[in-house]
């Protein structure tokens, strides 16, 4: 008797599946399972305000430079330095913004080739999982085929009958050879079914595990455009700002140069105004000198030093506050000439009360385009020498020529006016006319 033929195992389902998990973990390590978008590169705004209070201050810097130059080229000057202060800022944020928009369009570009990925292994798992689904179907419905042939009597033969029933001993080893392949066959399309059955439930899953990631990169790449159109604008943007002050800076020079052109007259103007201001200074003090060395001075300055909160020679400060833009040569940041400061500022508010700064009279009372309201105070005699102080820029007059006044009397509030860029008073000390340091009095 021919032995019985039983269909060839097919290639196990697991075999494949393998291949299938494999990829998954391929793509996974690759990077489908996305983290969240970085950050993007904006200056913090704590930084930014700093920033701008450093500017702030540089430009005060600056106009305390340019305390006694006419407000208009002033303001001028003030307005191309703040534009230059910001350009360096600007090109700093365009930067940010283009390596941000750089940023977001790779994260966009990864996202989607991504998502792709987990599409096309999303139709190789359900290709996968539906073969699978009909092997295990196909196996069984065998198996149901071999069970109901059991049944009926004509499946797997009764271990007695294989050899009661042989006419040879040759056909008595052929059936007990057909019955133990026949065992043999059923228990390896049992392993199958179960094994086919335990791959595609588990390829389902990770089909299932991929379509939400799907989902997730969906959320992501929508995230991702949004990002990348957002870094886009503030790109655009910040492109703008600095191209438009770039514009700015051109004509602001243009105006300046203008300006410094206009105004070039009216500084020497008001250079020599400061030396015929100086001269009849010395004029007024003349009378004072020649009494002094007569021996009859019509007054000296008072002893008084060290009391009333005054410096050892007696004198105070004419306002509250520190001084800036002190006595001496200095340099012209608009000319670029050094020019001689014969006082020091104090940067005050305008309408601050000016107090004398030692006992004396209000000799002369100017309004002019250099000084504006200026006061002299004539003092006495201090050490041979006669000593006047003088107040300038100030909004208004506290007391008349002629007045006499005790250290700390009001003769004048602050105020901006003639060649000044702000409110702050101009202080002076003379000795016979000369202007000298007032930090040696006050």
């Amino acid at each position: 008797m021919a032995p019985v033929a039983f269909p060839s195992p097919r290639i196990p389902l697991a075999r494949r599946a393998l291949a299938v998990l494999g990829t998954l973990v391929l793509v996974a390590s690759s990077g489908v399972v996305l983290g969240p978008a970085p950050a993007a590169h904006a200056e913090d705004k704590d930084d930014k305000i700093k920033r701008k209070q450093e500017i702030d201050q540089q430009i005060e810097d600056l106009r305390g430079q340019l305390a006694d130059v006419d407000q208009d080229l002033s303001d001028t000057y003030l307005a191309l330095a703040r534009t230059e202060l910001e350009i360096p800022d600007a090109q700093q944020s365009l930067d940010d913004a283009q390596t941000e928009l750089d940023d977001a369009r790779l994260a966009d570009q990864q996202t989607g080739d991504r998502l792709t990925a987990a599409q096309q292994e999303e139709q190789r798992l359900q290709g996968e999982s539906d073969d699978g689904q009909q092997e295990v179907d196909r196996s069984d419905e065998e198996m149901r085929e071999v069970s109901l042939d059991a049944y009926k009597g004509g499946g797997v033969p009764n271990p007695a009958t294989v050899f009661l029933g042989s006419a040879d001993p040759q056909d008595a080893v052929d059936r007990s050879m057909n019955y133990r392949l026949t065992l043999e066959s059923q228990g390896t399309r049992l392993d199958t079914l179960r094994t086919d059955q335990s791959v595609t439930d588990n390829a389902t899953d990770r089909l299932g595990a991929v379509r939400t990631e799907i989902a997730d990169l969906k959320v992501q790449a929508e995230q991702a455009v949004e990002r990348k159109e957002e870094a886009e604008e503030a790109a655009r943007t910040a492109k703008q700002t600095l191209d438009d002050l770039y514009s700015q800076q051109t004509q602001q020079k243009t105006d300046l140069e203008d300006k410094k052109t206009q105004y070039e007259g009216q500084e020497t103007d008001l250079q020599g105004q400061s030396t015929t201001l100086d001269s009849e200074i010395q004029e007024l003090t003349r009378t004072e000198r020649e009494a002094a060395q007569a021996g009859t001075p019509t007054r000296t300055v008072p002893d008084n030093g060290g009391t009333g909160g005054a410096s050892a020679s007696g004198f105070i400060r004419p306002v509250p506050g520190t001084m800036n833009s002190t006595f001496g040569w200095r340099y012209h940041p608009i000319y670029h000439t050094r020019k001689f400061h014969a006082g020091d500022d104090f940067p005050v508010a305008c309408g601050t009360p000016v107090h004398a700064a030692q006992d004396g009279q209000v000799i002369k009372e100017t309004t002019g385009t250099a000084a504006g309201n200026k006061v002299i105070v004539s003092h006495g005699v201090m050490n041979g020498k006669v000593m006047t102080t003088s107040y300038h820029h100030l909004q208004k007059f506290a007391v008349p020529e002629g007045t006499s006044v005790k250290r700390g009397d009001v003769v004048g509030y602050v105020g901006t006016t003639g060649s000044s860029t702000g409110c702050h008073l101009h202080f002076e000390v003379h000795e016979d006319g000369t202007p000298v340091d007032p930090a040696g009095y006050v």
